[in-house]
């Protein structure tokens, strides 16, 4: 059946009205797939190491066996190299390939292969079959993909790149947290995911580790991810909290003391370095350690020794050292509140947490785990408003992570019921400081532009590449905080928004963004 104008108007319309390319292509390789009479088509991309990548795939189910799936190397070798689409009525006796493991494997399929071509160059191809009819890909049919094809290279291509670097980044993301141990910690944001990197890979080691960042950005979180991915999680995790004591009690809380040594010391204590032995110590808020007490943990830290008030024995403990301090230190040492050789000893390793301001991507995916935290009603998952989530995005959370989870809970335990019986959670619950005086939302500082450029290579490429991830983070954020904002459900969040429900049901696969089931008159909420 010959395509009609109509259905050709619309496939090329994608190309000519949509400015993002990596949201158009699926939807635009689907047009071909449907106009060219093809039952499955993906695209395929040429790396530089010469392999090659299948990137968007529409019509292959995903119950096909892997093998089915595959795609002729040799066919899209020969058409990247020649440039000149490829049609074979039947892959499987093609003389090409006879002597070949794919004819046996791929069996009898018709083929085609059109090259696409940005700045001159074929960079990959559009691979289409049709394993019922084998007379489906007719001159007609050809000539239409060819053409399509060559319209499409430029955007395929940027599609591409963006696409495969996404799946980079949620390779990363995925391997780590399959990986790792990263309880309580919730991100997507690359600073974040590149920190979690050098968890993981710093966990096992025994030196010291000074985590540096703002009050409330999870320092404590990744002081636990450190211990419990180490070997020493079988033994204890002890936390001091170094701001909350003077110099004589914080002297016998870390080393302890022998009964009679000051005041109130009735009874002999081991202290938190013994308590400690063959774990971990963490010491949050370093910075605030009287100098007298400084003296002792680094002795301890050079020689792993301690010696408890009023006694003169000294002992030998196991215990890796993790600090932690929201102060600048640099500037505590030079005005001489801090040891610098303690910081030096302290700093063998050491990272900053971004603030929540650096990360607002992560935004919406915080605010839906703090809602599954806190929300107890069993009545369904509330809807934030329009306003509650404006106000949301425009605070600059000077309390970070910590006042975004102290926020979500003071709005799950005042909630109340909206019109038809709906749950909805509003600005009017927000701290009278918020209610009446939103602010812009901070930008980011000239320190977390720093992480994020220059890109990975300085090239027409790199910055391609760079677009792209920007694309793709701002894209997932307006779908997180989409899905937040209706409660998941994909019905209302489609039509609300403008973006046709089957378009928006593609972006959240693409960005493997699945809403919880929702049930209700509202319609379908699209769960998984």
């Amino acid at each position: 059946m010959t395509p009609s104008h109509e259905e050709l108007l619309s496939t090329v319309k994608l190309l000519i009205e949509e400015e993002d390319p990596a949201r158009t292509a699926a939807a635009f390789l689907e047009g071909v797939v449907s106009l060219a009479g093809a039952e499955s088509g993906f695209v395929v991309v040429r790396q530089d190491s010469g392999s090659f990548e299948q990137v968007f795939e529409v019509g292959a189910a995903p119950a096909r066996a892997p093998l089915e799936r595959r795609f002729s190397r040799t066919l899209v070798r020969e058409v990247i190299a020649g440039g000149e689409l490829l049609h074979l009525p039947n892959l499987a006796e093609d003389e090409r390939l006879a002597s070949s493991e794919s004819a046996r494997l791929f069996g009898p399929v018709a083929v085609l292969v059109a090259p696409l071509r940005a700045a001159d160059e074929v960079w990959g191809v559009v691979y289409l079959e049709n394993r019922r009819d084998r007379e489906a890909f007719d001159s007609e049919r050809r000539a239409l993909v060819a053409a399509l094809a060559e319209l499409a290279g430029l955007s395929l291509s940027r599609a591409s790149r963006a696409e495969m670097l996404r799946r980079r980044n949620q390779s990363l993301e995925d391997g780590l947290f399959a990986r790792y141990d990263f309880k309580g910690i919730v991100t997507r944001d690359r600073a974040m995911l590149e920190i979690l990197r050098l968890v993981g890979q710093i966990a096992p080691a025994d030196a010291p580790v000074l985590i540096l960042g703002e009050t409330g950005t999870g320092k404590e979180l990744v002081a636990r991810a450190l211990h419990v991915n180490s070997h020493r999680r079988a033994r204890p995790l002890v936390t001091v909290n170094c701001s909350a004591l003077s110099a004589t009690l914080l002297e016998s809380e870390l080393f302890g003391h022998v009964a009679g040594a000051f005041t109130d010391a009735r009874r002999d204590r081991p202290g938190r370095l013994a308590a400690a032995h063959g774990g971990t110590l963490f010491l949050d808020e370093v910075g605030e350690i009287p100098l007298e007490v400084q003296v002792k943990l680094l002795r301890f830290l050079q020689f792993g020794e301690i010696q408890r008030v009023g006694s003169d024995r000294v002992d030998k403990v196991d215990v890796r050292v993790i600090a932690a301090t929201h102060r600048d230190l640099r500037k505590a040492i030079a005005a001489g509140s801090f040891r610098e050789d303690l910081f030096f000893r302290l700093r063998v390793l050491d990272f900053v947490l971004p603030p929540l301001r650096e990360r607002r991507g992560d935004l919406p995916l915080l605010i839906d785990h703090f809602l599954r935290l806190y929300w107890k009603n069993a009545a369904g998952r509330p809807r934030l408003s329009t306003r509650l989530v404006d106000r949301l995005e425009r605070h600059s959370f000077p309390g970070n992570v910590r006042e975004l989870a102290h926020l979500i809970e003071r709005l799950c335990l005042l909630a109340g019921t909206g019109a038809g019986g709906e749950i909805e959670l509003d600005v009017g619950l927000l701290p009278a400081e918020l209610r009446q005086h939103p602010e812009p939302a901070a930008t980011p500082s000239a320190s977390a532009g720093a992480r994020q450029f220059p890109p990975a290579e300085l090239t027409a490429a790199g910055l391609d590449a760079a677009r792209g991830a920007s694309v793709e983070s701002t894209e997932r954020a307006f779908l997180e905080a989409l899905l937040v904002h209706h409660g998941d459900n994909v019905s209302r969040a489609a039509r609300e928004s403008g973006i046709h429900r089957s378009h928006l049901q593609k972006m959240l696969a693409r960005h493997r963004l699945t809403p919880r089931r929702h049930s209700g008159k509202d319609g379908d909420g699209g769960g998984s």
